[in-house]
This record gives C-alpha cells, structure tokens and sequence, in this order.
C-alpha cells in the first residue's frame, strides 16, 4: 500500500516536472485491448459483477503510441470502475475512427456527488463512498487524467449519484500500416 503511494507520487512528480517521456513507437492495438478486457472480465467475475467489452467496429492492429502508458490508463480506470462497484455492470466501450480512440468505461457504482464530481482527479481524492473504503491512494485517476493530457489526449467523466459514471477517454493512436509482404 505504502510503496503504491509513493511509486504514484513519484509517477506525479515526473510527469509535472517535465521529466516522464513517452516511449512512442508501434504497439500492438487490438490485442492489448483484448488482454485487458480479459484480465477485466476475471476480475469483475471474482467479485460478482458482469463484465461487458464492447468493441464497435474494427480495432486496428498497430497504432503509434507509448503502450506503457495506454496500459496504465485502461488499468487505472477499469479498476477504479471495479473497486467502487459493489454490484452490477462494468462495460469496457471501445470503438476507433480517423486515428482517434474513444474509450468509455461505464459502471453501476455509487456514483459522484457534483462535489466529487469537480474534484475527482485531483491526487488523495476519494468518493465519499458507503460500506467500508476501497484499498487505494486516490492516486489512480489522476495519474490517468495527467497521463491521458501528456499524450494530448482528453479524459472526462459523467455520473448520476447512485445510479454509476461513465470515464470517457479519447487520444490520438496513428494506424500503422504494415507494407505489404512486411
């Protein structure tokens, strides 16, 4: 817990300083996005929730983008979506058009209060929550949201206090085409 806390700030502090590069070359697209939604599916499984990956048209297979860091936001989201879940669904929407990745992830959780709502990214923030708390920093969506601005992309959410949110993602992943016989 504690060494989760520190890896996150100092994950912070570089990116703010100016210090965390992007790692940009070919990554494999589509199947990252199935991996994840297949980790995602298990977990959501082992706590009771159904799990819904939704893929609108075709996924390219190669995209220019730093995989490392497009892992760590589908990672940091979907598991926020699952943590704070305590029953329902999780879906994992997908769909991809002129190089551009539109990315939501919507859950049946408790919701955000508009208090919440205007704070939800910034770091040591938690949604006030019923039951007991959920094991975490708080530092999850921020990292997704600095990460998600470093890539020059754009992450938003919506919610309805006890009805569930909606994280909406969008970054710019350039198709790489493979030359033919390549």
């Amino acid at each position: 817990h504690l060494l989760s806390l520190i890896e996150g700030t100092l994950d912070i502090a570089r990116i703010e300083s100016g210090k965390l590069t992007l790692n940009v070359r070919p990554m494999h697209f589509a199947n990252l996005v199935q991996e994840i939604a297949s980790m995602f599916e298990l977990e959501a499984a082992a706590k009771g929730l159904a799990f819904r990956f939704e893929e609108e048209g075709a996924l390219p297979a190669v995209v220019r983008a730093d995989e490392k860091r497009v892992r760590q936001i589908l990672i940091n989201l979907l598991g926020n979506a699952i943590k704070f879940t305590a029953r329902g669904t999780v879906t994992f929407r997908i769909r991809y058009a002129r190089e551009l990745a539109s990315i939501d992830i919507e859950d049946t959780g408790p919701g955000l209060s508009s208090e919440e709502h205007a704070r939800i990214f910034e770091p040591f923030t938690r949604a006030n929550t019923p039951g007991p708390t959920a094991p975490g920093a708080g530092l999850g969506l921020t990292i997704a949201k600095m990460l998600t601005d470093l890539m020059g992309g754009e992450l938003t959410v919506s919610s309805v206090p006890g009805v569930g949110s909606v994280f909406r993602v969008k970054l710019f992943l350039p198709e790489v085409r493979l030359a033919a016989g390549a």
